[in-house]
């Protein structure tokens, strides 16, 4: 059952991509913070899912800006598969 709520949810409205953007994003952070400037794995998770959390904002604020409503749901779908990958690169991390 809550497969299914957490499925529906996802793909209302405009959410997949959504997601894409945030997963884009983070990954370039977390590419740029750990290969060319060395920053530990842990870190560089933490500060690309930081920005991704920053840019998802961004994007509502603007959507709100030109005449839409605010999305919360929205910038948490942005967030919720970096969050993810952050969690566990985190939790790997610190048991290694």
């Amino acid at each position: 059952m809550g497969i299914r709520i957490l499925y529906d949810w996802l793909f209302q409205s405009n959410r997949p991509t959504h997601v894409k953007a945030g997963m884009f994003v983070f990954l370039v952070m977390f590419a740029f913070c750990f290969l060319p400037l060395g920053i530990p794995l842990d870190k560089s998770a933490i500060v690309a899912l930081v920005t991704t959390v920053i840019a998802a904002i961004v994007v509502e604020y603007i959507q709100k800006r030109c005449g839409f409503v605010f999305d919360w749901l929205d910038a948490l779908a942005t967030v919720l598969l970096p969050g993810l990958i952050a969690v566990f690169t985190i939790s790997m991390t610190s048991i290694l």
